[in-house]
């Protein structure tokens, strides 16, 4: 055991840290300024309520370590980047300048101390830093970067802290997945404007809309967060994704896409292709192959545009399995497009019911 050690200013890198018996070192409540141990194999570590501060753990297997109630202190930022940090637990642990870029973050679990938040003047700073931190993470670790945004929202929202200038900069990261699709995020970066593009869906429900940039953003994630939202403006939605699946921004195409797999894959509307599939009528056009069935996607108002997918493409999006990118085999006309067939409810189902799902025909 390494007791009332201060490590200063020491390159420790490319180390195997473990005792002749085996075990591994416990280098609790000490002090590590200036270290670097990139390289280091930190297995099993014990850095409990270590203070840490401009140290280096570049490139360091520490599985199993554990960080509960340490102190990151530095302004300069603790780098992590490419460690494995499998089963790393740092629970309850005062850090905002972290950078996990790369790290393999398997079974991580990570807690952050918020007591610096009190009497901060440099407020700006820290929640930023905490930020930027929080999004260093991989995209494989979604569900921890989620929940640490959500709870660094739910400590602001409990202090009642609003400031313009993190705010701003927390919308440039936040509004985007997976942070936006919490409830709690969104109404906290964007408070009143849920009920904003609510009323305008309300306005354009049975109408032609043309949306902008901006507008493609917030209606994407509006529907995601809300998926309920669809069937109530489906008019709406389909014009959205139509809109946004030809847009010229990758970002915008790619939500779109996401959203519309996962609408298509949801437990209300998957079933009610399987249940369809022996009434589709064989429909050709030059975008399709000969004698390739088609699923057509009405809207819920009369002469509506409508969605028009290939039976093989619907098969592959609804398969979790299969990673689908949108391409020409997804159609968009309107119905009154939809030649040299006048393909009508009556003429595809056989049926004028709606029943309650009143998006389909």
């Amino acid at each position: 055991i390494v007791d009332n050690v201060i490590f200063r200013c020491r390159r420790l890198h490319n180390v195997i840290f473990i005792k002749a018996s085996g075990e591994c070192v416990d280098f609790s409540k000490n002090i590590l300024d200036t270290v670097d141990f990139s390289q280091s194999q930190l297995t099993q570590s014990n850095f409990r309520e270590y203070q840490i501060r401009n140290s280096n753990f570049d490139n360091c297997y520490l599985y199993a370590s554990h960080f509960t109630r340490a102190e990151f202190l530095s302004a300069k930022e603790i780098s992590f980047i490419k460690s494995n940090m499998t089963a790393v637990m740092f629970d309850h642990v005062r850090i905002s300048t972290g950078n996990f870029k790369d790290c393999i973050t398997e079974q991580l679990e990570l807690t952050i101390d918020y007591s610096d938040i009190f009497g901060n003047e440099d407020l700006d700073g820290y929640i930023n830093n905490i930020i930027k931190m929080i999004d260093t993470l991989p995209d494989n670790a979604m569900i921890l970067k989620s929940v640490l945004a959500v709870k660094l929202v739910m400590q602001l929202k409990i202090l009642n802290i609003v400031n313009k200038n993190f705010i701003e900069n927390m919308k440039k990261t936040f509004s985007h997945c997976p942070y936006i699709k919490d409830p709690i995020i969104r109404s906290y970066i964007h408070s009143g404007e849920d009920n904003k593009f609510d009323d305008f869906m309300r306005q354009h429900r049975f109408s032609k809309v043309d949306f902008d940039t901006q507008q493609m953003i917030h209606f994407i994630n509006r529907f995601n967060m809300n998926k309920g939202l669809i069937d109530k403006n489906n008019n709406f939605f389909i014009q959205l994704i139509d809109q946004a699946l030809r847009s010229t921004d990758d970002m915008i195409k790619a939500n779109a896409w996401y959203l519309y797999k996962e609408w298509i894959r949801s437990d209300d509307v998957s079933p009610i292709f399987i249940e369809t599939e022996e009434k589709l009528r064989t429909f050709n056009t030059n975008k399709l192959t000969r004698n390739d069935n088609i699923f057509i996607l009405f809207s819920s108002v009369d002469d509506g545009p409508v969605m028009v997918v290939s039976s093989q493409r619907l098969h592959d999006m609804l398969d979790p399995t299969k990673d689908t990118n949108w391409n020409s085999t997804y159609i968009y006309k309107s119905r009154h497009e939809m030649l040299p067939v006048n393909l009508t409810q009556e003429t595809l189902f056989s049926s004028k019911s709606h029943g309650k799902y009143a998006l389909f025909p």
